[in-house]
């Protein structure tokens, strides 16, 4: 009976349902535990590095700066672990604050059902007071979105610069040393940022990581990832099979498209070509962005 009084007052007042707050619920069991899940993760992978901390040399140390680098599996959990529980714990904040203007909401809407049988005179002041409290109401829940879609641009950009990462490490692979190093590949760049960092507008692309690399050399790589992370999130949104063969055929001629968009100007005569009548090696490039965001 008390809802019912509390959805007629809310009607008498002209405010709207008030929110759900399950749906607020379930985002912060979430949260905590994609927090709890990526600590962990940086735990053992520092427990892993102690056991094997007693070998030493090149491939020792490159264990070593993978695990506990700045960019190094136990720092970027560690860092996402400490953002996820950041965002849980406002969340969780924001939402005793929607409980006190909620229940405050609540509270008139039974005044106001009283009000129309004993004194009517009072709606109008019971309108304005609403009024208040559900403008209040709309800016936490303004408040709330915009949490979680920074928290889901933080997520997707994560799994962009890894996927990215990802490609520039293919491409440098076949050039690497016995000393661990790379084959030289020097080229100029026009980041004035990067530049006025290192002095010079030459960077070697072989021997220096993804994210060390000036923002025009991370470009190209980023791009791919973008399109690839976008095209299996919307099929998944859309229920489609993202293992099935029709599903990789359609999402790498879209990277295909795109990528000749892009980079058209200077595309020989082959990839030119529409992605149906690529030879197959040139196909495989582009299945490969989409496996990569699978496999991610």
């Amino acid at each position: 009976m008390t809802e019912q009084a509390v959805a007629s007052g809310l009607a008498l007042l002209g405010v709207p349902p008030l929110p759900d707050l399950d749906a607020i619920d379930r985002h912060i069991t979430e949260l905590d535990e994609a927090a709890a899940r990526h600590q962990a993760l940086a735990t053992e992978s520092r427990q892993v590095l102690r056991l094997a901390s007693a070998n030493s040399g090149p491939a020792a140390d490159a264990a070593n700066a993978h695990v506990t680098g700045r960019d190094g599996t136990a720092a970027t959990a560690e860092d996402l672990a400490h953002r996820l529980s950041v965002t849980a714990g406002t969340l969780r904040s924001t939402r005793g604050v929607l409980v006190w203007v909620g229940g405050s909401l609540a509270g008139l809407g039974l005044l106001a059902v009283a009000a129309v049988v004993h004194a009517p005179q009072l709606l109008p002041r019971l309108r304005a007071l609403a009024a208040r409290f559900s403008l209040r109401l709309r800016e936490i829940i303004a408040r709330i979105g915009a949490l979680m879609r920074g928290m889901s641009t933080t997520l997707t950009n994560r799994r962009v610069d890894k996927i990215a990462s990802r490609f520039h490490d293919r491409w440098r692979e076949p050039r690497k040393l016995s000393d661990n190093t790379y084959e030289p590949r020097v080229k100029a760049t026009t980041d004035s940022a990067w530049i006025k960092k290192h002095g010079t507008d030459q960077v070697d692309i072989a021997n220096t990581r993804y994210r060390s690399l000036p923002a025009d050399w991370q470009h190209e790589n980023r791009e791919s990832a973008r399109i690839g992370v976008q095209l299996v999130d919307e099929a998944r949104a859309s229920g489609v099979n993202v293992r099935s063969e029709r599903f990789m055929e359609e999402a790498s001629s879209v990277v295909h498209d795109r990528w000749l968009t892009r980079n058209g100007s200077w595309a020989s005569e082959e990839q030119r070509r529409p992605y149906e009548l690529l030879s197959m090696a040139e196909k495989e490039k582009d299945r490969d962005v989409i496996r990569t965001v699978l496999g991610i």
